[in-house]
């Protein structure tokens, strides 16, 4: 396995993907039977498809959406990556909330098993959704 790749391949998703808004990168980065251990609706047919529609879903509703990977660590087939996501909600409604300026500032962790060819097989996070809520909606979460 080589570690500097597969730290690439999972910094490639946040610092193209969800910062540049590339979503073809998510192709090239996720093996096309890649297996979320998050629950995911049943309009999404699978994790490509998933990250995807996340991805959408939060640039359109903060078009100032800014992914930080703050950590990565690798060790055999795994990376682990701690992120740190802000945004102003000035875009698109967001989880059933319309827009009213409110900034989020959240902290997420993931980690990615990769397959031989340095692409993402398996995914397992905390993507901080309780988190954006509460700042979104402090009076929600009360």
């Amino acid at each position: 396995m080589d570690l500097t790749a597969n730290k690439s391949t999972v910094r490639r998703v946040f610092e193209e993907g969800f910062n540049a808004g590339r979503l073809d990168v998510v192709d090239e980065c996720l093996a096309a039977d890649a297996v979320d251990r998050h629950p995911f609706g049943a309009d999404e047919p699978d994790f490509r498809a998933h990250l995807k529609g996340v991805i959408s879903l939060l640039r359109a509703a903060m078009p100032d959406l800014r992914a930080e990977v703050e950590d990565l660590v690798a060790e055999g087939d795994r990376v682990a990556a701690r992120v740190s996501m802000t945004g102003t909600h000035t875009g698109a409604p967001l989880f059933g909330l319309e827009a009213a300026g409110g900034r989020i500032a959240i902290e997420q962790f993931h980690i990615v098993q990769l397959d031989e060819q340095g692409r993402g097989i398996r995914h397992w996070a905390y993507a901080g959704v309780d988190q954006m809520l509460s700042q979104l909606a402090p009076s929600a979460a009360a």
